[in-house]
This record gives C-alpha cells, structure tokens and sequence, in this order.
C-alpha cells in the first residue's frame, strides 16, 4: 500500500521509532550548546604570524614577561563562520526527525540561551565573551543564517505540497 502511494516503507516499530527521534533531537540540543561552547573558547584565533622577539639578556629591571602573540596578526572570527555552518546543519537535522517548527528551532533556542550565559561574568568575575566585534559576529553569523532556514521552512510549510497535473 505505501507502495503505490510512493513513499518508502519505514523499518522499526512506531514505538522503536520515537524512542531514537527523542534520543537524537535531545543530542542535536546538546550539540547547539557545545558547539557554541567551542566557538567561544575558539573566538580569538588569529590569523597570520606572530613577531616573538629573541631572548634578552637578564637585567635587573623589570620586563615584559611574555610577548605580545597578537603582533602582526589579522583577528579573525573564523569560528562565526563555523557557527553560520554548523547552526543550519543542526537545523537541517532537526527538520529531519519533526516537521514542527517549534520542535526544530530547538537547537537555535539552546545555542541563543548559551549565548546568553556566557555573556554573564563567572564567579570570579572571568567572561568569555568581551565588548568586541568577533562577539558580535559571532552572533550574527550563529543566527541569521538558521533564521533564515526556519523561515525558509515555514514559507514551504505555508505554500504546501507543489500540485502535479
């Protein structure tokens, strides 16, 4: 019968079914917190070469004790492209498993309130998101490609099935 309405038959029992979309959607969540976990403690990557000055002599006055490993690099938030990536392939899995919107925004809702967090200061007062435009790219580039997706569905949601004459 599924046949001849062109849809593949699906292996597994219903239950079986449910029990392994709710394990995989709960791991895609998961994923939405982690991976933005990762692209912040990744944010300040540097492009480029660093310029270390050789070893001085000892003296008795006080000097730097480290280099500046910034000199002559490029900042750039290689890890906001990753987000833009990486948010829309969670979206996509998602989309896989529910055709509820509410239900594949899910990934989205768990990187935003991560986002969120980590803005806050720590108990001891370290942050990991600073007033900079790595910060802010980061967010851009996390929402509005996936935001654009979930709009993309709910307009294919909206129009429907294409009809064939």
């Amino acid at each position: 019968m599924t046949a001849a309405l062109g849809t593949a038959p699906r292996l597994g029992s219903l239950s079986q079914r449910n029990w392994l979309n709710g394990v995989v959607a709960a791991l895609l969540v998961l994923d939405g917190v982690v991976t933005l976990v990762l692209e912040a403690l990744f944010l300040p990557i540097y492009l480029g070469h660093a310029d270390v000055a050789a070893a001085q002599p000892t003296t008795a006055q006080a000097a730097a004790l480290a280099a500046d490993l910034t000199a002559g690099s490029i900042p750039f938030p290689i890890t906001a492209l990753i987000a833009a990536v990486v948010n829309v392939l969670l979206l996509k899995g998602m989309s896989t498993i529910t055709d509820r919107l509410g239900v594949i925004a899910l990934p989205l809702t768990a990187w935003i309130l991560s986002y969120l967090l980590l803005t806050f200061g720590g108990p001891g007062g370290d942050v990991l998101f600073i007033n900079d435009w790595p910060t802010l790219a980061l967010l851009v580039c996390g929402l509005l490609p996936a935001g654009l997706y979930l709009y993309y569905l709910a307009n294919l949601r909206a129009i429907g099935p294409a009809s064939t004459n």
